[in-house]
């Protein structure tokens, strides 16, 4: 098949993805049927496509507005989401609630609890919702958590992951893969016309694709698709570049406030640094202050130890000046030396000692 001649729109905007399965065409409900049937794994006779907005139960309630809402021929119903952009809120939350708004408007006021249907909320995802594996297709249901025992089966979320499709490289290993899988690479690759190659080989692979790329051809040629597709774009693009606005903000903003904590640390650890300098100081000072004390408790000390020795000194020089004089003054008595030791009670040579030395 040749190279397509015009753009394909991205079927990953979910008024595209819409187009795609809701035309009144042969094409467009086969195309629904076959990848419905993909999505939920099981044989599906009869689908139709019913009033996407889901009424309200009571005035305050939210009211929801489906992308594709359809019907089987056993009354299980079906709602289809493509979700081409990531939501700021976690996206669970809000699958579940449309999965129980489904299930709430598929029975009547005086229906029997048995005449509930199966539901299926199917979410086609254009990012990552679960990056904990590597399954792009996740089927959830309410199960027992210890034992995996189903409750009742009719309440069902399925998520298709597309950036979780691998790279397909060898053409002949298309016809392998799971369908669901082969859905999922057709809405990634089907707007990318470097890759006609492999949306040729998924579209012999299965038929319900090669009539959703027909069908997506076909709105293709519409000229309004294109300016509709271009607002989307561009809202996406403001909301995105808002995102990156307000991210770079924070981000600006965390780098000031991570340069002031270490600021703030760096000036903490100068005054702690600080504190111990000064308390080293004041350590120091009070070493010296003791040491000083201590040196004028010594010298006063000492200086009472020589004032001591001095007036003992004093004491005795004097007491030895007067056993001089009274040695001289006997001896000039003519009493001798023995007579004034016996007199005095000193020694005979202390007599000899003084008279030698007024002698001299």
């Amino acid at each position: 098949m040749p190279k397509n001649e015009f753009r394909i729109l991205n079927p990953r905007l979910d008024v595209n993805f819409k187009a795609i399965f809701t035309q009144n065409s042969k094409d467009s409900r086969f195309a629904l049927k076959s990848f419905l049937m993909a999505a939920i794994g099981r044989k599906i006779k009869k689908v139709t496509v019913i009033e996407n907005e889901n009424p309200k139960q009571f005035d305050l309630q939210r009211g929801i507005s489906y992308d594709i809402n359809c019907i089987f021929e056993d009354d299980s119903c079906a709602q289809i989401e493509m979700q081409g952009f990531e939501k700021a809120y976690d996206y669970g939350k809000r699958a579940e609630y449309y999965a129980a708004r489904l299930l709430s408007s598929a029975i009547e006021v005086g229906d029997d609890w048995n005449s509930l249907p199966v539901v299926y909320q199917i979410s086609v995802l254009n990012f990552i919702y679960d990056d904990s594996n590597d399954n792009p297709i996740h089927q959830y249901t309410m199960i027992d958590r210890k034992d995996g025992a189903n409750l009742a089966g009719i309440l069902n979320v399925i998520f298709m992951e597309l950036p979780k499709i691998p790279e397909i490289s060898n053409l002949e290993d298309v016809k392998n893969l799971p369908s669901p899988v082969k859905w999922c690479k057709f809405l990634q690759i089907a707007d990318n016309q470097e890759k006609q190659d492999l949306i040729d080989a998924l579209a012999r692979s299965e038929e319900g694709i090669m009539k959703a790329e027909s069908t997506l051809k076909g709105i293709s040629m519409d000229r309004w698709r294109w300016i509709i597709q271009g607002q989307i774009e561009g809202i996406e693009r403001d909301r995105i570049s808002e995102i990156n606005a307000r991210k770079r903000e924070d981000e600006k903003r965390r780098i000031e406030d991570e340069k002031r904590a270490r600021e703030d640390e760096k000036r903490r650890i100068e005054d702690e640094k600080r504190a111990r300098e000064d308390e080293q100081r004041r350590i120091e000072d009070e070493k010296r202050r003791v040491e000083d004390e201590k040196r004028m408790v010594e010298d006063a000390r000492r200086a009472q130890k020589e004032k001591e020795l001095s007036l003992r000194e004093a004491a005795l020089a004097d007491k030895e000046k007067k056993l001089a004089d009274s040695v001289l003054n006997l001896l000039k008595l003519n009493l001798t030396p023995e007579q004034i030791s016996l007199a005095l009670s000193i020694p005979i040579e202390e007599v000899c000692k003084t008279k030698l030395s007024a002698e001299i």
